[in-house]
């Protein structure tokens, strides 16, 4: 349960702040794909991807607060 929630926290902070940062764009896959690098580059794109971090980091948290052993 510890590996579940450390997991979900980490990959919600990094969907979080890794779309606003320049590496979100400028990187191998998208250089080589114009349009698809214009989608990416889109704010409701990049905020959908914050929001789903978001909700991982609750999902995370709210999953540790809610343990109960059986």
């Amino acid at each position: 349960m510890l590996v579940f929630v450390v997991f979900c926290i980490w990959i919600g902070m990094l969907l979080a702040v890794l779309p606003w940062t320049d590496a979100w764009t400028q990187n191998n896959i998208l250089m080589r794909h114009p349009s698809l690098r214009s989608f990416f580059a889109m704010y409701f794109v990049r905020g959908a991807a914050s929001g789903l971090g978001l909700i991982d980091v609750w999902v995370g948290v709210w999953q540790a607060v809610h343990y109960r052993e059986k």
